[in-house]
Order: C-alpha cells, then sequence, then structure tokens
C-alpha cells in the first residue's frame, strides 16, 4: 500500500511573483496576444483578459468541461480586471470582442426578417381565433363539441416567436439579465469595458444566482406580477473597472460578495501601467493575427447555433488525457495543503477551492479553440496553470487585507504627513485622539498603530512635562540630544 506525502505538495505549484506568462503553446491565441500587446501598448493581463473573454463567450455554448474528477461543468469565466482611465480597456476589448459583435449583427439581421414574419403570422392566426372564438360563443357549445376542438386545437397552433441571438450584455439589471438569458439564447457575456456602473449597479444584486449560472445549476426567478420562470444557462461576466469604483464596491459590499463566493469565482488582476513607454513606430500596424482569432470566435458561433436551437443537443464535453489528468490532481491537493495555517492560502479558502476549477476551464477553453485533437494534453493544462497561478497572485495581493494595527498606522501616517507638510516636527498624541481619523480616536486603536510607524521609524514618542508627543520626524533627532532643548523653537501641535 502507497502512502502519498503531501509535504512535499507545495513544491508542485508555481512560483509566487512571476511576470505574466508569454511563452505558451497556444498559437492562435498567443499570436493576437502579442500582436495586440504590441500594437496597442497596454498591459499584458488586461490584453489577455479581453482575449479570454471574447473566448469564453463564444465557447461556453458549445462545450462544456469533463474536470479529472469527474464533474462535468460549464466553460464560463469570470474577469476582473482594475485599471484607471487611460489604459486602454476598451481598445483591447473592441479587438478581441470583435467577431462576437460582428457575429451578432449578423443574427439580429435573420431575427430581424424571422421577427417580420413572425408577426404577420401572428396576427392571422389572432384574426382566425376571434373568429372561431365568436362563433363558439354564439352557438353555445359544449366543451366537447366540434366548434370548441376546433379553437383549443387552433390555441396549440400560435406561432412561435423566434429566440433573439443576444450574446452581449453591458449595462443590464440583474432582472433584465435573466428575463433575457430566459427569453433569447441561454448563452450570453455580462461585459463592460468602463464596468464602474455595472459593478456598483443592480446587474450584481442577486449574488447567489450569479454563482449558481457560474456553476451550471438552474435558477429559480420568482416573480410577483409575472409568471416565474427557470434558468439554465451559460453567463460570462468580464468587468473593466477603474480602482476608485473597484475601491468604493468593496467599501459598501466587498464582505458580501466575498463571503458569497463571487470573488472566488473570478480571475482578477490590476496590471501595472505602461503609460510613458507606449511609443510608436512609423508604418501601420499589422492585424492579421487579431483577425485569425476573430474568425476562429465567427467559426465557433456559428457552429453553437446548432446547440443553442436544440436545447435537448448535448454539448461537446472536453476531456483530459491520462498524464493532465494526474497533473490536475497533483496540483489540487498542492492547492489544498496550501489552505492550512501559514499556507499560501491561508485565509484564502474560497479562492483557493475555486482555483482548480479554473484551471480546468481555461485549459478546456484552450484545447477548443485552438482545434487541438483528442484530450487535453498535459502542455495545454501547463499553459492553463500558469496563467491561473498569475492571477491567483493577483487575488492574493488585491483581497489581502493587512491586519488591523497596519491598517491603522497607513491612515495615522497620512494624517501626520499633513502635519509634515505644513512645517510641524511634534505633534502632542492627545491630538491625534481629539482631531485625528476618527478610527484613531481611542487609545487601543492609536497605541498599536503608533508602535507600528515606530518599528517602521516613521515617527518617535517621547515625554515632556508629562505630555506624550510623536516626533513626525525621526531622523532629524540627534542620539543624547535633549528633546526639551529642541522643543521650544519648532512649531509644535498641542
Amino acid at each position: 500500500m502507497s502512502f502519498f506525502n503531501f509535504n512535499d505538495v507545495p513544491g508542485w505549484l508555481p512560483v509566487r511573483g512571476g511576470a505574466f506568462p508569454r511563452s505558451m503553446a497556444l498559437p492562435t491565441i498567443g499570436g493576437a496576444v502579442d500582436e495586440a500587446e504590441r500594437n496597442i501598448k497596454a498591459p499584458r493581463a488586461l490584453v489577455f483578459s479581453s482575449a479570454l473573454t471574447a473566448i469564453a463567450t463564444a465557447g461556453q455554448g458549445s462545450i462544456d468541461v469533463c474536470k479529472p474528477n469527474g464533474q462535468v461543468v460549464p466553460a464560463s469565466l469570470m474577469l476582473l480586471t482594475v485599471a484607471n482611465s487611460g489604459e486602454r480597456k476598451s481598445t483591447a476589448e473592441n479587438v478581441f470582442m470583435r467577431g462576437v459583435r460582428r457575429f451578432q449583427d449578423e443574427m439580429d439581421v435573420i431575427y430581424q426578417a424571422e421577427l417580420s414574419d413572425w408577426s404577420a403570422r401572428r396576427s392571422i392566426w389572432e384574426l382566425r381565433r376571434k373568429a372561431i372564438l365568436k362563433e363558439t360563443l354564439l352557438l353555445d357549445q359544449a366543451v366537447e363539441s366540434e366548434p370548441c376542438k376546433q379553437l383549443m386545437g387552433h390555441q396549440a397552433r400560435a406561432p412561435v416567436k423566434p429566440r433573439r441571438f443576444k450574446l452581449l450584455y453591458e449595462d443590464a439589471t440583474s432582472e433584465a439579465l435573466f428575463l433575457g438569458l430566459h427569453q433569447n439564447i441561454p448563452v450570453a457575456g455580462l461585459i463592460s469595458s468602463e464596468g464602474g456602473g455595472v459593478l456598483t449597479g443592480k446587474a450584481f444584486n442577486d449574488l447567489s444566482k450569479q454563482n449558481a449560472l457560474w456553476s451550471g445549476d438552474v435558477i429559480t426567478v420568482d416573480r410577483v406580477s409575472a409568471e416565474s420562470y427557470e434558468v439554465r444557462a451559460r453567463l460570462t461576466v468580464s468587468l473593466m473597472v477603474q480602482e476608485s469604483s473597484f475601491l468604493s464596491y468593496m467599501e459598501k459590499n466587498g464582505e458580501k460578495s466575498r463571503g458569497s463566493g463571487l470573488w472566488a469565482r473570478f480571475l482578477v488582476c490590476s496590471p501595472e501601467s505602461t503609460q510613458g513607454t507606449r511609443f510608436i513606430a512609423e508604418g501601420d500596424a499589422p492585424w492579421d493575427c487579431c483577425e485569425r482569432f476573430s474568425e476562429r470566435v465567427g467559426e465557433i458561433l456559428k457552429n453553437s447555433v446548432e446547440f443553442l436551437s436544440d436545447p435537448a443537443k448535448p454539448k461537446l464535453v472536453v476531456r483530459f488525457s491520462q498524464a493532465a489528468i494526474h497533473r490536475w490532481v497533483t496540483i489540487f491537493n498542492g492547492i489544498e495543503s496550501e489552505i492550512r495555517p501559514g499556507g499560501r492560502y491561508f485565509g484564502m479558502g474560497d479562492h483557493a477551492s475555486k482555483l482548480a476549477d479554473n484551471i480546468a476551464r481555461l485549459a478546456a477553453l484552450f484545447h477548443f479553440f485552438e482545434k487541438k485533437e483528442g484530450d487535453v494534453t498535459v502542455e495545454t493544462l501547463g499553459a492553463a496553470v500558469d496563467v491561473c497561478f498569475w492571477y491567483s497572485d493577483e487575488f492574493l495581493r488585491m483581497f489581502s487585507f493587512p491586519p488591523q494595527d497596519e491598517a491603522d498606522a497607513l491612515e495615522l501616517d497620512d494624517w501626520l504627513q499633513l502635519k509634515r507638510e505644513s512645517g510641524e516636527r511634534f505633534v502632542a498624541k492627545n491630538l491625534v485622539l481629539q482631531k485625528g481619523p476618527g478610527h484613531l480616536r481611542k487609545v487601543k486603536r492609536l497605541d498599536p498603530a503608533i508602535e507600528v510607524l515606530i518599528a517602521r521609524e516613521k515617527v518617535l514618542l517621547f515625554k515632556s512635562k508629562n505630555v506624550a508627543y510623536i516626533d513626525i520626524f525621526p531622523e532629524y533627532s540627534m542620539s543624547n540630544m535633549n528633546t526639551r532643548s529642541v522643543l521650544s523653537p519648532l512649531k509644535t501641535s498641542i
């Protein structure tokens, strides 16, 4: 009997802190991302997130993913990119979503023709219904009579309104989104390159339903003034938001959304700005790789129509090779072992529990988009592992909040900086308790914050005539100098 040594597991995970992956055996995706990055000169992670948005939006209607543990899940993704104005979020999104929008426009032309035809047939059907109903009422027929049977037969032959091939929802409420998924095709992308409105609006009102759609569960939408309905749909979410919008949302709803498990499902990033390095050269920039990417998106969507027009038709199920299964299980166990105290994911169990799932989804999407044959290989899985662990590092950075005393110390130092800028050197501790930041007007919160700043050599604390002072320029203090002799000639807050 063999035993599994979990002590070696953490060594199987990628090392933290690396740059965004570049070398991947994904010719169509990699070529388009490289080309877009060169031409747009936006952060690579922002560009890659835009590509993933298009890939998942197009592919989720055609495929499901059989994870190596046997569970079949959607190929949908949730992505969040935090980048300020001028980082070319809209430009990147437009490049990669071109194929999706182009196909949706083509389908809208067909839909308008079908809608016009349906409207005409519906009008004829309504006129016939009124005539049959009038005859039935005039004759006062019993339910079993021929006119009544004719009416019921006519009712059953009512023209069915065509379903619109609506893929993209932007500034939609959760009610509009779910109703659209019910009335139109059950596949969509909730996408915004300026997602502050989506994030702070009503699209995320019902977090449990968002989570259920990601997992592939059926959701029930109960309505007071209309008939309730069920939705089994595939939804990819991609939000590009400014930092201020993200911080505002987290301040108001962060605890609720994090507690619901919503953010744990997201691939998140806040990449370093490229502004100041975006130099250009003469000549036209080539877009051949991005055009091939868009053509592949269109091809996938065209083939997905047969799956979407017949809900009973099963999707293609992407599976993993035996070697890839072994590798994925190893990664899964490595992540699990790092949730323990002192581990990489201690306190981040919500994120860790969804990481291996996202790796499987990404690997399946890479495999499908690149038209690879057979099952997902170790090489393709490796590309998904590298990408997902980079996003995971970003999650840890963006959602790992500092201990309370460190957060208080930062707030206190910001307040003291105003005193420094006004030329002050010594600040009475009581002044902080009276007029300082609201959180720090209690000794039990202020003292630990001061200790942190002392440890970081940002301040010194001393007493003069039984009054405690904070020296906010400690580098000016000299050893063995009598602080009281320096106190009088300098500006002091008391």
